[in-house]
């Protein structure tokens, strides 16, 4: 049994010895897109990283901080004397802007609308709406905020609306472009 004891203690202190770089390179081409993915999720062991003497990092921040504070102790009578300068003479009143809760324009009404633009306000029949499918991407393999991978297609549309006036014969074309990602989920195996 104590045989047995010391092998097992023996065995539990020993590790395999590390992959070489070129190993591992000739793995991840030979799995493909997802061997790149498997690589990425690899556990890296870190160095020890060696911490910084003790009054290195106390004495920077508060020196930083201690630098911030005397520069706006300096600098902040000069503020406030142009802020008051600046504002305090000025002859700019606010104009007095018209509401008009039909009008898509703010400020300006819809008897103003119609004037300047020379299109009737009144009579237009309801937009129609219509959606254009441009293309389909497949973007390949990423890797999400949770760490899992995720296959990524993007599809790329025109909304076009079409309002129409029958009685002036007017017609408003407008398309606007439009993106949609969709994620889907993908297993580690």
């Amino acid at each position: 049994m104590r045989e047995l004891d010391e092998i097992e203690k023996e065995l539990s202190g020993l590790t395999p010895r590390k992959p070489s770089p070129e190993f591992s390179e000739r793995v991840e081409e030979a799995l493909g897109e997802a061997g790149s993915v498997a690589m990425k999720h690899l556990p890296v062991s870190n160095p020890p990283i060696e911490s910084a003497p003790y009054s290195f990092r106390f004495f920077l921040p508060m020196s930083v901080a201690a630098l911030f504070l005397f520069s706006f102790y300096i600098i902040y009578p000069y503020l406030t004397n142009f802020m008051s300068d600046d504002f305090s003479g000025s002859s700019i009143k606010p104009s007095n802007m018209v509401e008009d809760l039909e009008s898509p324009l703010h400020g300006v009404t819809s008897e103003e609308l119609e004037v300047f633009s020379g299109v009737p306000v009144e009579g237009w029949l309801d937009p129609s709406t219509y959606e254009r499918l441009i293309r389909r991407t497949d973007e390949g393999i990423v890797d999400r905020a949770t760490g899992l991978p995720a296959r990524q297609y993007r599809y790329h549309f025109i909304d076009e609306t079409l309002w129409t006036h029958p009685a002036t014969d007017t017609r408003i074309l407008t398309t606007t472009p439009r993106q949609e990602v969709y994620l889907i989920d993908l297993e580690l195996y």
